[in-house]
């Protein structure tokens, strides 16, 4: 499984363009940007984004993408705070084994919170544990202070374009002289 760097996937998208969707053809996870809590357990380092030729185009906050690949033999994709999960999301406020993602025979994709785990919200809405719910694209997920964002391809392809011609039009835009 994939996780990329939101910022990352726009600079390949200015450049692929149409290729892009063909080369991410699936429903993608983004945990939005926001606070990190680093669990107490690990001494982690301050993470920061390479700052040479990239600052340029970085969106303010970056978010890290989860391409969702279903393979129904290797079961559902984990989702929690532990090294033996699918997607390990690192933050305190995540249980070490959250929820599960499952594909569905549509090619959609259901979210079961997992027995045990901290609560979880779509849209608001609790998450009974053990009880699986098909995701919608747009959906929210909340996890502590963890925000994820559930797009099929279509809206992800979407998100990266809006996002892309944005920076195209800010690197158009030429800088206001200084006084």
């Amino acid at each position: 499984m994939r996780a990329l760097l939101l910022s990352l996937l726009i600079r390949q998208h200015m450049a692929l363009k149409e290729k892009f969707n063909a080369k991410y053809p699936h429903a993608w996870l983004v945990w939005e940007a926001g606070a990190w809590n680093v669990p107490e357990e690990q001494n982690v380092a301050a993470t920061r984004l390479p700052m040479m030729d990239l600052r340029d185009c970085l969106p303010a906050g970056d978010a890290l993408c989860f391409e969702l690949m279903g393979v129904a033999d290797r079961g559902p994709l984990k989702l929690g705070r532990a090294s033996h999960n699918t997607f390990v999301v690192n933050d305190a406020t995540v249980s070490r084994e959250q929820f599960a993602l499952h594909p569905a025979p549509d090619g959609g994709w259901k979210v079961e919170r997992l027995a045990q785990s901290r609560p979880v919200t779509v849209n608001g809405e609790a998450l009974e544990a053990e009880q699986p719910r098909l995701l919608s694209t747009g959906d929210e997920l909340k996890v502590g202070d963890v925000r994820l964002t559930f797009h099929d391809a279509p809206s992800f392809h979407a998100r990266i374009g809006r996002i892309a011609a944005q920076v195209l039009a800010q690197a158009a835009t030429p800088p206001s002289p200084q006084r």
